[in-house]
């Protein structure tokens, strides 16, 4: 596999798990996915988490592409993820935690047999 795939892979998947982990945070979302809100520390320790993914997301994208193109590419993929989630969100709450969790078994798989 080429190595430019696996990291705009790894780029989408941490924009996914970043998302989720912020739309986790709030509570009408958490009520909804996992039937019950976080506490308080959760919502922050989940928003602060998915804004630290969010951020790493954009390293793989400029290693594969450099950093004009890697920014353009994350804020595209970042659409579409968006769209992905906002649409799976609506349908499917629950959906987005099975999702969520392939995601990060996925990444780690991608990172480890790099």
């Amino acid at each position: 596999m080429n190595l430019d795939l696996i990291n705009m892979i790894s780029t989408m998947l941490l924009l996914y798990l970043g998302m989720f982990a912020i739309n986790l945070s709030m509570e009408r979302h958490a009520k909804q996915i996992l039937q019950r809100p976080l506490s308080p520390t959760q919502a922050k320790i989940s928003y602060a988490l998915g804004w630290l993914a969010l951020l790493l997301a954009f390293f793989p994208a400029i290693a594969a592409w450099g950093a004009p193109i890697g920014i353009t590419a994350g804020f595209g993929a970042l659409t579409l993820i968006l769209a992905l989630m906002i649409f799976i969100q609506s349908y499917r709450p629950r959906l987005n935690l099975y999702l969520a969790g392939f995601s990060g078994v996925l990444l780690c798989g991608l990172q480890v047999f790099r």
